[in-house]
């Protein structure tokens, strides 16, 4: 190829393995989180209450993205902050059935935390959901909290409170001096 050709090539078509990887992972993602239809519903609740919320993290060893519904959530509001991202803290309320916890949180879960889990899903009727002991302490700070009252419009009275909470903390770093064979550090 002459220059001219090679000098093109090099500034309109040519692409680097790691350019296509990334590529064609972001194009598998989109596919398979089915971020259309995410951020379509982002898109209406910012267009209904001005804010448009989104977890992006990992899930069962998976990347994941969802659409956060505004109402159950909450974060920090210092005065200066400008972005969500930015707070300290934030926490998230969702209403889920015992199956779909035990889907979503299994690698999170205890083995006892998991046998409590089927317990519920097979031992408790309709009738007796929230009148037996409310709040469900699960081992590793996990707190599942089932709903009596609290919507009684709720038609699924199978539905536990799950809170979700992410927060930023401080770690302690250590710095480590070693001497190599010449005794320098």
């Amino acid at each position: 190829m002459p220059p001219e050709a090679i000098a093109k090539y090099m500034t309109k078509d040519y692409k680097d393995i790691i350019e296509n990887t990334a590529y064609h992972t972001l194009t598998y993602l989109r596919e398979k989180l089915n971020l259309d239809n995410e951020f379509i519903k982002g898109w209406k609740d910012a267009l209904i209450g001005g804010t448009e919320i989104y977890y992006v993290g990992v899930l069962n060893d998976e990347p994941y993205l969802e659409r956060v519904n505004p109402i159950g959530f909450d974060w920090d509001k210092s005065p200066d902050l400008e972005y969500i991202e930015d707070a300290s803290w934030c926490c998230r309320k969702m209403r889920m059935p015992v199956s779909e916890i035990y889907d979503r949180y299994y690698s999170k879960l205890t083995e006892k935390d998991l046998n409590k889990l089927n317990e519920m899903l097979t031992s408790r009727s309709a009738n007796d959901m929230g009148q037996k002991d409310p709040v469900d302490n699960f081992g590793g700070g996990i707190q599942f909290r089932i709903f009596d009252n609290e919507f009684p419009e709720a038609k699924n009275r199978y539905a536990i409170n799950v809170w979700h909470c992410c927060w930023k903390s401080f770690k302690k770093i250590y710095y480590v001096t070693y001497f190599d064979e010449a005794g320098q550090a």
